[in-house]
């Protein structure tokens, strides 16, 4: 019985430092939304973006057009082709129909051209912002600084006292 009493005050004096610890930790949020859109050379960025994006996608979808009129014509004609023509027509459709999906993969896939714009004019932003991130949270002891605005850090309540967005933007000289 005073073994079970000595464990349970031992169990609770640890409970007790760990949350004492967890009090201690040093927490501060950001808004990553609320940044960018205050950074101009990130709606430079997401501008130089969007443009090329609506480029390539005119680009793809003219092909698709291409195809989908020469479908139709070859549908028309259909019954007055030979069979060399008909192959010869089936093919240059096709071939349209895969030049319109390479282009597809070249600009917006994996490692596509949207991904290698993003990589050049959003990254650096967001390496900007990490660096005075880290620097604010080494300044004043941060263990732990999180995007109130992801998906994955979703905060119930935050008290606005710990959001250091604007003086990220500070750091960074802008105002």
């Amino acid at each position: 019985m005073n073994m079970k009493r000595i464990f349970l005050t031992l169990v609770l004096l640890a409970g007790s430092a760990c949350g004492l610890m967890a009090q201690e930790a040093s927490y501060a949020l950001i808004d990553m939304q609320y940044l960018m859109g205050k950074i101009p050379a990130y709606k430079t960025a997401t501008d130089r973006i969007e443009s090329s994006t609506k480029a390539w996608n005119a680009e793809i979808e003219q092909l698709n057009k291409q195809a989908a009129t020469l479908y139709q014509k070859y549908q028309q004609d259909l019954a007055q082709l030979s069979a060399q023509d008909r192959v010869a027509r089936e093919n240059a459709i096709v071939g349209i129909e895969e030049e319109a999906r390479t282009k597809q993969m070249q600009y917006f896939g994996p490692k596509g051209e949207v991904v290698k714009l993003q990589e050049q004019l959003i990254k650096p932003i967001q390496d900007q912002i990490y660096e005075a991130v880290k620097l604010i949270s080494q300044r004043r002891g941060y263990l732990i600084v999180f995007d109130r605005a992801s998906a994955g850090g979703v905060i119930i309540f935050a008290d606005p006292i710990a959001d250091i967005s604007n003086d990220v933007l500070s750091v960074l000289g802008i105002k």
